[in-house]
């Protein structure tokens, strides 16, 4: 069975305050000139907007005497006092009298507004086609990988089989994991690629550190229908439409990678925090045979950007 492996993985995008939503509103794709961090800060706007009791939006935020928030309708479900008529903090069980709880309108606004700015990162992400500049001719580094590993000729595709492969001894081969590395190894700049897991049931893809403290940001799917980054802990993911195809964009200037979902063009996640003190290398870790014998992993053909109008990408340009 395939796990996640980390040690110094990337961290999750952090939650910052409301400061700055309303500059979204003229988010158009002429204006998005770093593309991955405006992702990253809508992400951050969204995490900011959730409740923490029913992880959906915000409806009617509600806060209490501690500065914890929730929706109006997740208020009861809080621990009540039982000396009198309050409610107990889920965090640091500070005790809200009830006439104290008090509606917090600037931030139900904000939530308004974020709610209000999904439609318009999803037609940006249709409409940019301009990422597959940076797109790369990889191949998979037949010496990284684990002998359990079936590698295609052209060196695009991979998946396990049940026999150990007879390959030479190499310092960089993975023993014990299930996976292989991409080439080329990338110091800096911006770089994109497409990765077709078709109906895999499991399956990790993303950028390693190779050094003394691996490092490993990967995006995979477990059991046919939990996604996840490996992030400490594991960060779940909802995604909708199924990944079938994922678009991964490193860039090594800012520090993030990016993952999308190419049938709708939608975004998955983004790392930051990522080091490019040392090369970093695309990672693919197909299913275990045992668990899945189906489960293949291509590498999809450089499309030139002219080509692909069509297409839902999104977009990464100067």
């Amino acid at each position: 069975m395939l796990c996640f492996h980390y040690l110094l993985p990337g961290t999750a995008i952090p939650v910052k305050g409301p400061q700055g939503v309303l500059s979204f509103n003229s988010w158009t794709p002429i204006s998005c000139t770093f593309f991955p961090q405006r992702v990253a800060m809508a992400e951050q706007f969204k995490e900011a907007s959730k409740c923490l009791i029913c992880l959906s939006y915000l409806e009617k935020p509600m806060r209490l005497d501690c500065g914890f928030i929730c929706c109006l309708r997740c208020i009861s479900s809080l621990r009540k006092d039982p000396g009198g008529e309050g409610v107990s903090c889920p965090s640091c069980s500070v005790v809200t009298q009830k006439n104290d709880i008090r509606p917090h309108c600037q931030l139900g606004k904000m939530v308004s507004e974020i709610k209000e700015l999904e439609p318009q990162l999803r037609a940006i992400l249709y409409q940019n086609p301009r990422m597959l500049k940076f797109q790369v001719d990889m191949t998979l580094d037949i010496d990284t990988a684990n002998n359990q590993l079936i590698i295609s000729d052209d060196l695009k595709s991979v998946h396990c089989g049940h026999l150990k492969q007879n390959r030479r001894e190499c310092a960089e081969r993975f023993k014990q994991g299930i996976c292989v590395l991409g080439s080329p190894r990338f110091t800096s700049g911006r770089h994109y690629w497409e990765v077709d897991v078709g109906t895999s049931k499991e399956w990790d893809l993303g950028s390693v550190l190779l050094s003394s403290e691996s490092g490993f940001w990967t995006v995979g799917l477990r059991e046919e229908e939990l996604f996840a980054a490996s992030t400490v802990p594991l960060t779940s993911l909802s995604v909708t439409p199924r990944l079938h195809r994922v678009g991964i964009f490193l860039d090594m200037d800012i520090g993030t990678i990016s993952f999308y979902n190419i049938s709708d063009g939608s975004h998955v996640f983004t790392f930051t925090k990522v080091p490019a003190a040392e090369p970093l290398r695309p990672f693919f870790a197909p299913a275990n045979s045992v668990r899945d014998d189906q489960g293949l992993l291509s590498i999809c053909p450089v499309i030139h950007p002219g080509t692909a109008r069509s297409l839902g990408h999104p977009e990464q340009g100067r």
